[in-house]
């Protein structure tokens, strides 16, 4: 009886066992469908969100006119180049909206990036805990940087300021401050380029 009982399982499950095979050989066009569909869905939709962040991008300056630009070089070689950004092409230290656009020569990658930036607010005695916290947030969103590659930093009228990087939004820093601090690196009259201050101004 056991004998029997065994030869009938054997049968029933090498029955199934041919019916899964002959499912999945005759749905396998139908997987392979799928599953390129699935993989050109979200190729799509990643290209989608790319084009929506340069769109945003792209709006953001469209609404400005250019106050001055001007290049930083450093013993004899040029760095980048500036191009400050309002929205009637004059500029005042308490109207924004207000871009600094800045086009880089050179590669340089994130941690020197925020080591110059630390150089340049302690230089103009800002708060060794603000500028702490701003340095983190800064790390948070600024990538590495290429010859070639550009970032942005726009300021609203409500003083909130974003990077974009290629035109492609990164972020900001929801502190008090920031704005106006980030701008003074290269617009106050404590700056460590005076002669790229005048460039940018437009005087």
């Amino acid at each position: 009886m056991y004998e029997k009982h065994d030869f009938l399982l054997s049968k029933i499950c090498i029955t199934n066992k041919n019916r899964i095979n002959k499912w999945h050989k005759n749905n396998f066009p139908l997987k392979v469908l799928l599953f390129t569909f699935c993989f050109t869905l979200f190729f799509c939709i990643q290209a989608t969100a790319q084009n929506k962040r340069q769109e945003i991008g792209n709006g953001v300056m469209s609404q400005l006119k250019k106050v001055g630009a001007g290049t930083m070089s450093w013993m004899f070689l040029d760095i980048y180049q500036a191009t400050l950004f309002t929205r009637d092409g004059l500029y005042s230290s308490t109207v924004y909206p207000q871009a600094l656009t800045i086009n880089y020569l050179k590669n340089i990658n994130k941690k020197r990036l925020i080591e110059a930036t630390k150089e340049q607010w302690l230089l103009q005695g800002f708060e060794n805990e603000k500028v702490a916290y701003w340095l983190q947030s800064l790390d948070k969103i600024w990538p590495d940087i290429k010859s070639g590659d550009s970032l942005t930093f726009y300021v609203d009228e409500n003083k909130k300021g974003v990077f974009y990087h290629n035109k492609a939004l990164l972020g900001g820093i929801n502190s008090g401050g920031f704005a106006d601090a980030f701008l003074s690196i290269w617009l106050s009259d404590k700056t460590s380029e005076p002669t790229l201050r005048q460039q940018l101004l437009g005087l």
